[in-house]
């Protein structure tokens, strides 16, 4: 299982119409806290001002969080964007 399947089946387990957190769809111990590590420090971010549209703000704070990581993919950071801008709507 790479990250970015990590993060998508924590972050959207059995398709699940919306996001959410479930750790028992990592069964890999490591692969789980390295998933709840990211989703950790993407919790620690709050909305400001530049946060009218929900999704673009969610999608620019992700890229800014795991910019400086290249084990981050595409579906990885769709699957944490969906999951911050969820928690603030």
């Amino acid at each position: 299982m790479t990250l970015d399947t990590a993060l998508t089946a924590y972050i959207w387990a059995d398709d699940s119409a919306i996001p959410g957190r479930h750790p028992e769809a990592v069964p890999d111990r490591a692969l789980r806290t390295h998933v709840e590590g990211l989703i950790d420090r993407m919790d620690a971010v709050t909305p400001g001002d530049d946060a009218t549209d929900l999704a673009a703000w969610a999608d620019r704070t992700v890229r800014a969080l795991v910019a400086e990581r290249d084990d981050v993919g595409e579906a990885g950071i769709r699957a944490l964007s969906a999951l911050l801008s969820w928690t603030w709507r």
